[in-house]
């Protein structure tokens, strides 16, 4: 009779302990809340061709943004974009740009577009350009810790992740071939994102503070918990010199 007791005791508190990790786990996973200023890089697309939809990209210039080129293949495409997100409680920091296809160059063979705002933005401490890898920049990142932003609606949210070795990551993920252009971060040192936000920036510090490394290109549910998987920049620095007015360090 004592034992029945005890397995019953045990069983409640397993339930009871698992329906609050569900529940923990569906914060911990939608990463934190940003504090004002804290992204400045950070921008929202609002792309329309036959209906509207949205995604995000990065500025790195007062006069363009990188972001993915899925989205902006559309013959008749045009959009606005929006930066000084901040933290969602006021669109006073905010500044906003039209676009059109012709402001808009895609990469012949990676998922990676830039868009050329129709006026150069004014910079605030909730706009301002983010630096990319300098071109003497030979690291993998591996292990470092890489910061996402996140967050259509409400306030801007952000994870940090362990960026992972791409032979690691490779036979782990499920859904994805990782390549030598791309890299991944950690869903389970960190957790993963809980929309399908692609676009967004993965960004490193350094002695000089952040840098642009990763377009998110694959991104899932965060009750997959799948790495989150991006496109690499420091591969693709002669075409945004080509086709932004980005000066790289070397």
């Amino acid at each position: 009779m004592q034992l029945k007791t005890l397995f019953v005791v045990i069983c409640i508190a397993t339930v009871s302990a698992v329906a609050n990790a569900d529940a923990s786990d569906h914060l911990s996973t939608n990463g934190y809340l940003a504090y004002s200023g804290q992204f400045p890089h950070h921008a929202k697309l609002f792309v329309t061709d036959d209906k509207t939809f949205r995604t995000y990209g990065s500025l790195i210039t007062p006069n363009y943004i990188l972001t993915l080129a899925q989205w902006l293949r559309a013959p008749q495409i045009k959009g606005i974009i929006i930066l000084g997100v901040d933290d969602g409680r006021s669109t006073e920091t905010q500044q906003r740009f039209n676009f059109t296809k012709s402001d808009i160059v895609l990469h012949p063979t990676y998922n990676i577009a830039s868009i050329r705002l129709d006026r150069a933005v004014t910079f605030t401490k909730f706009v301002q350009p983010i630096r990319l890898p300098r071109l003497s920049d030979t690291r993998t990142y591996e292990m470092m810790e890489g910061t996402n932003v996140i967050g259509f609606y409400g306030a801007t949210r952000y994870l940090r992740n362990q960026v992972m070795v791409n032979e690691v990551c490779n036979p782990q993920h499920p859904e994805a071939t990782i390549k030598p252009e791309d890299m991944c971060t950690n869903a389970y040192i960190g957790g993963s994102l809980c929309n399908r936000d692609q676009g967004t920036g993965l960004i490193i510090q350094d002695e000089n503070g952040p840098i642009l490394v990763g377009i998110t290109s694959k991104v899932y549910e965060c009750e997959l918990n799948y790495h989150t998987v991006y496109l690499r920049v420091s591969g693709l620095r002669s075409w945004i010199t080509l086709n932004t007015d980005y000066v790289f360090d070397f």
